[in-house]
């Protein structure tokens, strides 16, 4: 078209540089995320990165392209591919106000068997269960 002017300006645009994070600050935000009670989000946030970013870095980190990652982090979820939580087999039963009298239980605790009280809920747990999903278990519950 005759008398149209083109502003090549818009058409070339700078080249965003993007920041190089060293390994060691990748490692440290990755722990941040698996301490008691943190957000992933929260810990992108302050830090001023993207949460997928972060995500990314969990991941990677629970592969040990950080480092060894430490046995309670790798523990705390099932597939460090995926970073797919461990999932405990949940049944919920109506409480009984007193047990029968003849019942199978004898006046010794049962072995491995853990039970925790809240507010709103009592959970109990049966067999082989890692402390590490434990703290995973209470930290969820008390939320």
């Amino acid at each position: 078209m005759m008398g149209t002017k083109v502003d090549e300006t818009l058409s070339r645009s700078p080249k965003i540089k993007r920041p190089n994070f060293p390994v060691a600050t990748k490692r440290h935000l990755a722990e941040q995320t698996f301490e008691p009670g943190a957000s992933v989000s929260l810990v992108a946030r302050r830090n001023d990165i993207n949460t997928n970013l972060l995500f990314r870095w969990r991941r990677q980190y629970l592969q040990g392209i950080f480092g060894t990652p430490h046995p309670e982090h790798a523990a705390a979820v099932a597939n460090p591919e995926t970073g797919a939580p461990v999932l405990l087999p949940v049944s919920i039963v109506t409480e009984t106000s007193e047990v029968a009298p003849n019942s199978h239980e004898t006046n010794s605790p049962p072995e491995n068997v853990c039970e925790i009280e809240f507010d709103r809920a009592r959970v109990r747990i049966a067999g082989d269960v890692s402390p590490a999903i434990l703290r995973l278990l209470i930290r969820e519950l008390t939320r």
